[in-house]
Formats: structure tokens, C-alpha cells, sequence
């Protein structure tokens, strides 16, 4: 059970790092160069291994663990959401508003499935 939460907790870590490198992408000169958006795109890797290893663990380990699967379910969907409009962006090389949005919205909810995720976590311990 710790396991889960201590692999859900990171996940949340490297969320709040990828959405600050993110943000300070956001506001550096365009065109990116490539090392800002490796690194950007790194973290996203990193924070899906780490959504992918909760929702593994989260399977193995409780009986009533509806919340958090679901919680956990909801950022690995916007989680797909945020890498299909990031590449879509670097595809297409236009940077719309409402891609951008979107981009910003979908991080937002999936840490916000992540915060709930630990909270469900942590009341089962």
C-alpha cells in the first residue's frame, strides 16, 4: 500500500516539474530549441511511467480502491490528451490559443486526478 502511494506521490513530483518546465517554455522565444523540448518531453515520459506503474500497483495491492483507480484513470486520459495536443503543436509548428488551452487545462486536471488520487491513498492507510 506505501508502495502505491510513495509511486503516486513521484508521479505528482514529476507533474509539478514538467508543468514548470512547461510554463517556462511557454514564455521563452520561439522556435524551441531542441534540448528545452527534449527535456520537456523526457519528463512527460516520466510522468507517464510513473502513472502507468501507480495504476499497476494500485491493481495488485487493495480491495477497495475504486477512487484512486479512477482518479488514476482520469490522468492517464488527460495525460493522452496533453501528449496528442503537444505533438500536434510541434507538428504543425502553429501554437493556437486553444491548443494551448487545452494543453494547459489537460495538465491542470490531471494533477489535480493526481492530488485526488493520493488523498483516496491516504485514508486507506
Amino acid at each position: 500500500m506505501e508502495s502505491v502511494l510513495t509511486s503516486v506521490v513521484v508521479t505528482a513530483i514529476f507533474i509539478l516539474l514538467t508543468a514548470t518546465v512547461g510554463s517556462r517554455l511557454g514564455r521563452t522565444a520561439k522556435p524551441y530549441g531542441i534540448v528545452k523540448l527534449a527535456a520537456h518531453i523526457i519528463r512527460f515520459l516520466l510522468v507517464s511511467g510513473g502513472v502507468i506503474a501507480s495504476i499497476y500497483k494500485l491493481q495488485g495491492v487493495m480491495a477497495s480502491k475504486l477512487y484512486s483507480t479512477i482518479s488514476l484513470y482520469v490522468a492517464a486520459l488527460t495525460l493522452l490528451t496533453n501528449f496528442t495536443i503537444g505533438i500536434s503543436m510541434v507538428v504543425i509548428k502553429q501554437k493556437t490559443q486553444k491548443l494551448i488551452l487545452v494543453h494547459k487545462l489537460s495538465t491542470l486536471l490531471m494533477a489535480a486526478s493526481v492530488v485526488a488520487s493520493i488523498i483516496f491513498l491516504a485514508e486507506k492507510i
